[in-house]
């Protein structure tokens, strides 16, 4: 988590502030916990079990992880909007959440039952 840390910051560059700390890390512990949510749709058996299935993710989608979190930090202050326009330039998310593009290629663990 730190190395995806580092590169949100650097991705961020001079607009960086160490004020900013708490607000890169809820970015990339909820873009994680959709990555998670994905992979693992029904859930987790225990916290052991949690743990271990992130730990996984960060592994195995690191760069999904971190253009999540690129997406909403780009998008801070607009939240809940699809599109917006200013000073002659229009700007059309596809949803007020995370793309479903950007979650795509994430193979779903299945469990029976």
């Amino acid at each position: 988590m730190e190395e995806l840390f580092r590169e949100l910051i650097e991705y961020i560059g001079d607009d960086y502030c160490p004020e900013q700390e708490s607000f890169l890390s809820m970015l990339l512990s909820d873009a994680t916990d959709e990555v998670v949510s994905e992979m693992y749709p029904y859930g987790f058996s225990s916290e052991k079990e949690e743990i271990s299935i992130k730990e996984r993710a960060i592994k195995r989608y690191k760069s999904k992880i971190r253009k999540i979190a690129q997406y909403h930090y780009d998008k801070q202050g607009r939240e809940g909007v699809t599109g917006w326009s200013e000073s002659g330039t229009s700007v059309s998310y596809d949803a007020s959440g995370t793309p479903s593009s950007y979650l795509r290629g994430i193979i779903p663990i299945a469990r029976i039952v």
